[in-house]
């Protein structure tokens, strides 16, 4: 006869495969050296205390997702956990396995024994999960119209590229016509840049005018003749000397200005005294 091999021994072997002198010999040796220890460590973290019957019967299940997390943070059920998947255990196999304290094989042996129903609050404080994907009517026929009208732009603009676009070719009229414009647009400009050059060369000639008498009034002065410098350049000195001018170039610069659009009244007052 074959002798029947127990579910102990091949989890033994798969956590085991290798064993040295300091590796338990057998499941039993494991359990209660390694594993009811960590099975204590978590319901006292857990409960807090074992005053209540749910801390000393915590009915902890190998099959069930939350308490395997629970317990998959210590390193021997971890192992424990990766060779009941290795194995391929059925929950049947793995309760079958797992008798010993703190399990759910032992809270079900008191509730027998007791005839008492013994709470598990493992999952207290979790609410239902909620599929926040779905999304009422209104809001599925708004992006339903969405999609439609975003549809609707793609054909509009794929339909403007594929149209042909009709090429005008300009007539002799049309360059007889466009010939005369370009022709005034140059003229206008050729006005513009004499008026500009006698502008500049009007107020060249004033600053040149000034500075004349400004120099000739220095040697004057050097020369120990008292007479008066330019009448506007002293007034002006004065204004923007008392206005908090920043330099003489500033005082220099601001006052041939001043000087140009004064020498220009002037004349435009001669003319209209002339004409008159």
């Amino acid at each position: 006869m074959r002798r029947e091999v127990k579910l102990t021994d091949l989890v033994h072997h798969r956590l085991f495969p290798h064993p040295t002198p300091t590796d338990p010999p057998d499941f039993s040796t494991h359990l209660s050296k390694n594993l009811v220890g960590e099975v204590r460590i978590e319901t006292q973290r857990f409960y807090g205390s074992l005053e209540s019957i749910e801390a000393r019967y915590p009915g902890l299940n190998y099959s069930h997702a939350p308490h395997r997390n629970r317990l998959a943070r210590f390193p021997h059920h971890a192992r424990l956990f990766k060779a009941f998947d290795d194995l391929h255990l059925t929950s049947h196999e793995i309760s079958m396995i797992c008798r010993w304290e703190g399990t759910l094989w032992a809270r079900q042996r008191y509730e027998r024994d007791e005839g008492v129903k013994v709470g598990d609050t493992t999952g207290d404080g979790i609410g239902p999960w909620v599929d926040r994907r779905e999304r009422s009517p209104v809001k599925r026929e708004k992006t339903k119209q969405i999609k439609v009208e975003t549809n609707i732009e793609v054909e509009v603009a794929t339909a403007a590229q594929t149209t042909p676009v009709a090429v005008h070719t300009p007539s002799s009229e049309d360059r007889q016509m466009a010939e005369a414009s370009q022709a005034q647009e140059d003229g206008h400009e050729e006005a513009h840049d004499e008026d500009s050059d006698e502008g500049d060369i009007r107020q060249q000639s004033i600053g040149d005018e000034l500075h004349r008498r400004l120099v000739a009034a220095a040697e004057a002065r050097n020369a120990g003749i008292d007479v008066s410098m330019d009448p506007l350049f002293e007034q002006y000195l004065k204004e923007a000397t008392e206005g908090g001018a920043a330099s003489t170039d500033d005082l220099l610069t601001g006052f041939r200005a001043a000087h140009a659009m004064a020498a220009v009244h002037a004349a435009s007052s001669a003319s209209s005294s002339a004409a008159a």
